[in-house]
């Protein structure tokens, strides 16, 4: 495994829903060195770089067109990590990581692979291979992307389409994942991937929204074949609230608060 000590460059790449983005979380969840996280092609929709923000807030993260700001802080003592999603050819990162190479800075890759795959083009690019037990597409792997920003959910209507989404209605899905706000100002993180019994859902730490559309990241990424990406979106955009409805009920929870707290002052 990795020495983060003599380490000044991790590349990480492999299939959505191997396990990339966790294994970071497990590796760096204590470190107090100053990391540089870039993911290349994730501008519009940039799901994992968003959770891990909230997660990591001492971490740097930058976006394609800032290498030199990579570059920069690497030669300042930072880490930087290279996640390289499965439609980012590796030809594309080699030029940045062979730079770093040859200007003295140590760099491993690593892939993260399906255990049944015998050979692929990650397994000639990295240095150490990590086996994953998942699903391998049989079919080209699309992926379909929908920024969210500034859309508010009917919670029920939300699950009814996340458990269509899951069960196949739109396509064969191997990972989905988002970060979707809900009417009541709270955000939450779905993921899902192929195999699991559950998908996974966990509120954000961010601050309740409650006054007009959140001004802040949301959006939705799967991964899968044979995808249906306009009923996608017309679904979507179907469980999402209008501004009439939407102030309706942020109305209604600021009341609610207001009554709650003027009750808890008369009973002090």
């Amino acid at each position: 495994m990795i020495d983060w000590t003599k380490t000044a460059i991790v590349a990480i790449a492999g299939l959505a829903g191997s396990g990339k983005t966790q294994w970071l979380r497990q590796q760096l969840q204590k470190s107090s060195e100053p990391i540089i996280y870039f993911a290349p092609r994730t501008v519009d929709c940039a799901v994992d770089r968003h959770c891990l923000a909230l997660e990591f807030p001492h971490w740097q993260f930058l976006e394609e067109g800032q290498e030199v700001e990579l570059v920069q802080a690497v030669e300042q003592g930072a880490i930087a990590i290279l996640e390289l999603g499965f439609y980012v050819a590796l030809a594309s990162g080699e030029e940045l990581l062979k730079a770093l190479e040859e200007a003295g800075f140590p760099c491993q890759r690593l892939a993260f692979v399906p255990e049944q795959m015998a050979s692929s083009p990650w397994h000639d690019w990295a240095n150490e291979i990590i086996e994953v037990p998942m699903h391998l597409p049989s079919n080209e792997i699309q992926v379909w992307r929908s920024p969210l920003s500034g859309q508010v959910f009917d919670p029920a209507s939300l699950n009814i389409f996340w458990d269509e989404l899951t069960a196949g209605a739109y396509g064969n899905i191997q990972r989905a994942k988002g970060i979707v706000e809900i009417v009541d100002g709270r955000a939450f993180y779905l993921d899902y991937v192929a195999g699991m019994e559950d998908s996974f859902y966990r509120e954000l730490p961010v601050q309740q929204w409650l006054t007009g559309r959140p001004q802040r990241f949301s959006g939705l990424e799967v991964v899968g074949t044979q995808l249906d990406g306009r009923q996608m979106s017309n679904t979507l955009l179907d469980c999402c609230l209008g501004d009439e409805l939407l102030d309706y009920y942020q109305a209604q929870i600021r009341q609610q608060r207001q009554d709650t707290t003027e009750a808890d002052y008369a009973a002090a």
